[in-house]
């Protein structure tokens, strides 16, 4: 299929117009400032929308013909003669390497200016994975968040470690996952104890992640993990079932702890006397 590569320019605002703010959007806004005091705000839409106010829908995840949309927007005292470069960066399974540059220059006096530039880029180059750093006057100031064409979502994951022990003691768990495009991936551990573990950082998938945890109650606890991909598309949650029967001072009597675990209903006075 031929290439189609489409871009244009908004030129937004007039001397003394304040810039519109974008909302937050996680590990999708990206704020730099270089030598000429510009600040760039960017994202990734599925649609162009003519309200500069309202770009549409931030996004990672998008069909094999679906355009991707990219957004930028600078500002600063006065913005006549900078240059802004959009540099799309792709991995089809061949590794990741710039498929397309496109740089424009504002030619007025304007305090605030945006760019679009947008792409079917999965007709192009099949399913893959990218981004676009952004340049204002041949500076690297920030990229896009990653985005993925016919993404496939990682398997669930497995979690391998004790299923019982003492209040009080650190135990170790290892999660493994895999994402069938080979994408890095994150990990997201919840110990049912109201505690996680956040999001971890990305590593290659099939990666181990060795994490410990410490209850300090006694109960029946759910270990659940997640993962997502690099495009933040998530797998199904995996549980592990694990129970802190016995307290922290029974630590002290691991001979005696081990005759009452294979006699579960005899010795009521010791159990008592250690708290079992």
């Amino acid at each position: 299929m031929k290439k189609i590569i489409q871009c244009f320019v908004i030129m937004l605002m007039i001397a003394g117009t304040a810039l519109p703010v974008l909302g937050e959007i996680e590990q999708n806004k990206q704020i730099k400032s270089c030598s000429n005091d510009v600040t760039l705000e960017v994202l990734i839409t599925t649609d162009y929308v003519n309200d500069y106010q309202n770009h549409g829908l931030r996004v990672r995840e998008f069909a094999i013909n679906q355009m991707v949309y990219v957004y930028a927007e600078i500002s600063g005292d006065d913005l006549f003669g900078v240059k802004m470069t959009h540099e799309w960066w792709y991995d089809n399974g061949t590794g990741l390497d710039n498929k397309w540059s496109w740089s424009t220059t504002c030619s007025e006096h304007w305090i605030g200016w945006a760019t679009w530039t947008y792409w079917e880029i999965g007709a192009d180059y099949g399913k893959g994975i990218g981004y676009v750093k952004l340049y204002i006057d041949d500076e690297y100031i920030g990229t896009t968040n990653w985005y993925a064409v016919d993404n496939t979502k990682p398997d669930t994951p497995t979690i391998d470690g004790d299923i019982e022990g003492l209040v009080g003691e650190e135990y170790e768990y290892t999660f493994t996952g895999t994402d069938p495009d080979g994408h890095d991936i994150s990990y997201y551990v919840d110990w049912g104890d109201d505690t996680n573990s956040g999001w971890t950082d990305f590593v290659p998938s099939e990666t181990d992640e060795i994490l410990t945890h410490i209850w300090e109650e006694e109960g029946d606890f759910i270990i659940t993990c997640k993962i997502r991909d690099i495009a933040h598309n998530e797998s199904d949650i995996a549980t592990l079932e694990i129970t802190m029967p016995v307290c922290q001072q029974t630590k002290n009597y691991p001979l005696i702890e081990q005759i009452l675990s294979k006699f579960p209903n005899a010795f009521p006075r010791i159990r008592q006397f250690i708290d079992v």
